[in-house]
């Protein structure tokens, strides 16, 4: 098992002329986790993962593996190895070849080069397969390869750019099982780029959300699904209900929030009589009445059955809101339903 590094990122700031793709980043990613930097595009998450790499410099701020300023070396001279996007596999030769050309470049030479590119075709479930040319090879072949030549010169942090995006749906999701499987044997801290949420929810031990350079939220995948601190987190990790409403009171770490939908309190802080945000996930709303707090009747205007759930869009009044409930019973457009929800679902929104 490789012992995973301590990754630090203290002040990184990259400008593009005036332009900043990230701006004053800080982040410390513990050795042996696996973190996965989601964000938009344009965020700033590529340009992170390249300086990461050694590929691009940063105009401030500096980078530590473990207790090494890494900031100015080359990518050779780092504990890192990079999974690019579009694999960067070679055509012209064998997937065992591609795979040891790491080890080459290291001066790993004969039997023990080809035992550890074996193993590393193992890990990633294609024993025997070395002497196969890469035209030969499926989308999900050749992206195990590229991760199996990444991980055989056994790097202390091992750095993915969007290594699932030309995959589809099926392959895509084995994958991440894999990728999951693969980092808890090596031990090895993985940093994964990539804008979809699912993906993200799947693998990652600690999400990092970009926005336009910046970090807007960061911790484990049920946090920052649960319970955002942020608008934005709210609904770029998925679907989310935003009810603006009033702070009236304060008191033990509750505020009462007055709405369209009547008046309610919920957990957190906020200042009295000021506007105020609730989240509400689509599933946490019921189309029935055994929810603690009722929100009122409402017409369904909308729907679309999606396999586990029905997703709706019901009205209430000149507000609508996203609602999935369960398969069954059906629910019909222009069926009128009651809405309600338990209180301790809602989240309040730092303004």
């Amino acid at each position: 098992m490789t012992l995973g590094a301590r990754l630090t990122i203290d002040g990184v700031t990259k400008r593009y002329g005036d332009t900043a793709a990230l701006d004053d980043v800080h982040l410390v990613v513990e050795p042996g986790s696996y973190v996965v930097i989601l964000g938009p595009s344009g965020s700033g998450k590529t340009t992170l993962l390249s300086i990461l790499g050694g590929f691009t410099e940063p105009t401030e701020g500096r980078i530590h593996i473990d207790d090494t300023d890494v900031t100015d070396l080359p990518p050779v001279r780092r504990p890192t190895t990079t999974v690019f996007q579009d694999y960067a596999l070679f055509p012209h030769m064998t997937v065992g070849k591609n795979i040891g050309f790491g080890l080459a470049m290291h001066g790993i030479k004969g039997d023990e080069r080809r035992r550890r590119v074996e193993t590393a075709l193992e890990l990633v479930g294609l024993p025997g397969t070395g002497d196969r040319h890469i035209a030969s090879l499926s989308g999900g072949q050749r992206q195990r390869i590229a991760l199996a030549r990444a991980v055989v010169i056994e790097p202390r942090v091992l750095l993915l750019d969007e290594p699932l995006g030309a995959l589809d749906l099926k392959l895509r999701r084995q994958m991440q099982d894999e990728l999951s499987k693969i980092q808890r044997r090596l031990g090895t801290t993985f940093v994964h780029v990539t804008h979809d949420q699912e993906e993200a929810m799947s693998l990652a031990d600690t999400i990092v959300v970009l926005r336009d350079g910046r970090i807007e939220d960061h911790g484990p995948p049920d946090r920052l699904y649960l319970r955002p601190s942020t608008r934005f987190t709210a609904t770029f990790m998925g679907d989310s209900n935003l009810v603006d409403g009033t702070a009236r009171a304060t008191a033990g770490g509750r505020v009462e929030v007055e709405t369209t939908f009547g008046r309610f309190s919920v957990h957190g802080r906020a200042i009295r009589d000021t506007p105020v945000t609730v989240a509400i996930r689509p599933e946490h709303l019921r189309a029935d009445d055994t929810g603690g707090f009722q929100l009122g009747e409402g017409r369904v205007v909308d729907r679309h059955f999606i396999g586990a759930h029905q997703r709706c869009r019901v009205a209430l009044g000149h507000t609508e809101l996203i609602l999935n409930s369960p398969a069954k019973p059906a629910l019909a457009i222009d069926q009128i339903v009651r809405i309600s929800a338990d209180l301790d679902d809602f989240v309040l929104l730092e303004s």
